[in-house]
């Protein structure tokens, strides 16, 4: 009989580990963002970059808009995208602060192109 109870003690004590290590080793993929958009338009107050690895597995940007102070993320692969990836990445390695990156850049106005006149 006392054999029987031990083995009984054995087998709920091997499935109960089973079960903790099996749960333990679970990381689910748990990224921020689940839809992208290309760019943003408007003046932004503060961005945040989160870098790929176990959790998620693309490079995550979130904006903030600042007249609404909605939060939008941006993709990583489009123009906008990329020049802030590229400005956090170079500010990160040389200790400055990331709010330089959205800052409005002046953009040069379009020339127009002049239509030449036959002589």
């Amino acid at each position: 009989m006392a054999l029987i109870a031990y083995a009984l003690l054995a087998f709920n004590l091997s499935i109960l580990l089973t079960v903790q290590a099996v749960e333990s080793q679970h990381v689910p993929k748990t990224c921020q963002c689940p839809n992208y958009k290309i760019g943003v338009r408007g003046p932004l107050s503060d961005f945040k970059v989160t870098l790929k690895g176990p959790t998620c597995l693309q490079d995550e940007i979130i904006v903030i808009r600042q007249i609404n102070k909605n939060h939008v993320c941006l993709s990583p692969a489009g123009h906008q995208g990329k020049r802030l990836l590229k400005c956090w990445q170079r500010m990160q390695r040389d200790g400055k602060d990331s709010k330089k990156c959205i800052r409005q850049q002046k953009q040069r106005p379009r020339q127009r192109k002049r239509m030449q006149t036959k002589s």
